[in-house]
């Protein structure tokens, strides 16, 4: 039997696997996910992670062979940590917070990273600040069977430059290979909006998504706010546009809060910033912002730096 410890992500290319594991593709998210996951373990085993692309962790439990089997996205878009207790016993999780919520932990400062976060601003490398619990990092599986640990590199990303296309040729594949996605982000019943900064990455995502609003934060400081170019771009495509204006009371005031979900330290003001985004369209779309919700945007949000 196979069962799911933890998880956290979506998966993208649903549709596809669903047909292929003969899937009911009318659950639920969470039900049709934890349903691919156990089906492609099932028929692939660690080679699952060469069939299923999105964003994701997890771990899962295989009562027959008695073994642990962790999957992390091949970019590290969802984090997942682990951690041996002195007794051997594996701890893990998609949060740090869960490992040290679990007996056994013991907490301690691993002063190894502190050169490394001063000159790079985040933590590189599988160490984490917390000594002895590490990352899996992107593009691994790790198994965990008779108190050994095994970890696997699935994904290697390649660069290999191809000059047979001209730039209007590469521009259309761009622009196709984004349409295409959007469909798989979210299915026809799903609501979202849009984050827009203003600039070319968000712009566009924006454009070619069906989103029928877009976020921004501004400043009272004009030469900060590049909300009213923001603007001008949702008046441009035709979509609702909302403003979120960050003082510098409220900008501090909550960086307890983003330091505490981030749970590792990361010398990136704009994250404070974005986080007072995300509460102000959460709260604007009726969405509620739970502390779980918190935990796998930050914690997603600092995976992407490593």
């Amino acid at each position: 039997m196979i069962e799911i410890k933890t998880y956290c992500g979506h998966i993208r290319n649903w549709k596809l696997l669903c047909k292929e594991l003969d899937i009911d593709n009318s659950l639920s998210r969470a039900e049709r996910e934890e349903a691919i996951i156990i089906a492609a373990y099932k028929k692939w085993g660690g080679d699952m992670a060469n069939h299923i692309y999105g964003m994701f962790s997890f771990a899962l439990y295989d009562t027959d062979t008695d073994t642990l089997f962790c999957l992390r996205d091949q970019f590290g878009t969802k984090p997942f940590y682990y951690y041996v207790t002195d007794s051997g016993k594996l701890l893990y999780g998609t949060t740090i917070r869960e490992i040290m919520e679990s007996d056994g932990f013991h907490k301690k400062l691993n002063q190894k990273m502190l050169q490394i976060y001063l000159t790079m601003t985040y933590t590189t490398g599988e160490e984490t600040f917390f000594e002895g619990v590490k990352k899996l990092l992107p593009g691994r599986f790790m198994t965990f069977k008779n108190g050994e640990i095994k970890i696997t590199r699935y994904f290697r990303p390649t660069f290999e430059p191809d000059n047979s296309k001209t730039l209007d040729e590469w521009a259309d594949d761009i622009h196709n290979t984004l349409a295409e996605i959007m469909t798989e982000v979210k299915s026809s019943d799903e609501y979202v909006e849009s984050f827009l900064s203003g600039g070319v990455d968000s712009s566009y995502v924006l454009a070619v998504s069906d989103a029928p609003a877009a976020n921004s934060c501004g400043y009272d400081d004009s030469r900060l706010d590049e909300s009213g170019l923001a603007r001008e771009t949702a008046d441009i495509l035709g979509r609702k546009f909302n403003r979120c204006v960050i003082t510098p009371q409220e900008y501090f005031d909550i960086v307890p809060y983003v330091m505490y979900n981030m749970e590792q330290p990361l010398g990136d003001a704009s994250a404070v910033a974005f986080a007072l985004g995300c509460i102000a369209t959460a709260k604007g779309t009726g969405i509620c912002y739970s502390g779980e919700g918190a935990d796998e945007f930050f914690g997603g949000y600092n995976m992407y730096r490593n």
